[in-house]
């Protein structure tokens, strides 16, 4: 099995990484708007290797991975399965971030969240600058903790928005944080800032009005 077509199988995984976090609506949703521009992000990419910046032989190969994925995708009967290819797999290329994080993906996928995090860790580990990685990293370490912030995963999101103010998942997580601390003010204008992000007449952003509205309302 080649590192194209296995990747080619777990790509869609990589799809719906984003996710809000609303604490005191008690909402946790899957940000469709991330999943539209990484999407958005793909099929530009697809575009510019077909239209100028590579061969029609780059083309052409995409095109036959795509196709391997296909059948392989038809001969994987199970999520388990499909852990074990990436396992092995992995025991060849033990160092691939892309690899890790897929597998932590797929972990967290059949609620193993200790194994979901040991896997984000590796990925972590061998790219610290990949925002992606990072950021379900910092989550499952916040799963892990029994859904609490400690220091080590407090500094992690703001590491995050120190390179990317606009990184929204940062924005949502330390909301929660300074929301359940107390700090309404703080947690509002985390809010405020990922309000920005989504579009205006979202049920993302009508779910961070109630909470932002809903901090106002615990200011005295």
């Amino acid at each position: 099995m080649s590192d194209g077509g296995l990747m080619g199988v777990l790509v869609a995984l990589t799809l719906s990484a984003g996710i809000f976090f609303v604490y005191p609506l008690g909402i946790k949703k899957v940000a469709a708007s991330l999943f539209s521009l990484i999407l958005a992000a793909l099929i530009l990419g697809a575009y510019l290797s077909w239209g100028g910046l590579a061969q029609w032989q780059t083309y052409r190969h995409q095109q036959e991975s795509q196709q391997q994925a296909q059948q392989m995708l038809k001969s994987i009967k199970s999520p388990d399965e499909l852990i074990r290819k990436l396992r092995a797999k992995l025991d060849d290329t033990p160092k691939s971030a892309k690899g890790w994080y897929l597998l932590g993906r797929l972990y967290n996928s059949q609620n193993k969240s200790k194994l979901s995090l040991n896997a984000f860790a590796k990925a972590h580990q061998f790219e610290p600058e990949n925002e992606q990685y990072t950021v379900n990293y910092a989550h499952a370490l916040w799963q892990q903790n029994n859904q609490q912030f400690s220091p080590e995963i407090v500094a992690i999101f703001n590491q995050l928005l120190s390179k990317n103010p606009n990184q929204p998942d940062a924005l949502a997580m330390l909301a929660m944080k300074e929301y359940m601390s107390q700090e309404y003010k703080l947690a509002i204008n985390y809010w405020q800032k990922l309000l920005k992000l989504v579009p205006p007449q979202s049920q993302e952003a009508l779910a961070i009005h109630k909470a932002i509205a809903k901090a106002q309302g615990q200011i005295k």
